[in-house]
């Protein structure tokens, strides 16, 4: 079973695509903001969903640029999928190596579709 962190403070947001999503067969576990995420990060997570904006003003790039950088417990190209409601936030992830960015509101069987490419190796 792959492991996701999703990290998103939309509580209804977030319950529903974990509920969604464990229905594909993914494990999920749900972080509203960087610091309960990044204690959460270990060897065993197959991907990354991360919103722009967080929680206690956190910006979900930060924690994608520290993924990039090797300052996580997860090998550096780990993939990460950003999410926001603004598709101006797309050229920020990208430039920092998201995997894929997926504006706000998306269809969560994309986002099941693209998990089950991104960690089926």
């Amino acid at each position: 079973m792959k492991h996701i962190l999703l990290i998103d403070d939309d509580r209804t947001n977030a319950s529903l695509i974990k509920i969604l999503l464990e229905m594909d067969g993914f494990k999920v576990e749900i972080y509203p903001d960087l610091r309960q995420a990044r204690k959460a990060i270990t060897a065993e997570t197959n991907a990354f969903v991360i919103d722009c904006n967080l929680a206690l003003g956190d910006n979900g790039i930060d924690l994608l640029n520290e993924i990039r950088e090797g300052l996580t417990a997860v090998a550096p190209d780990t993939p990460v999928i950003v999410t926001s409601g603004d598709d101006r936030r797309s050229i920020e992830a990208e430039r920092s190596g998201a995997t894929q960015f997926l504006l706000k509101p998306y269809s969560p069987s994309k986002l099941s579709n693209e998990l089950t490419k991104l960690t089926s190796s």
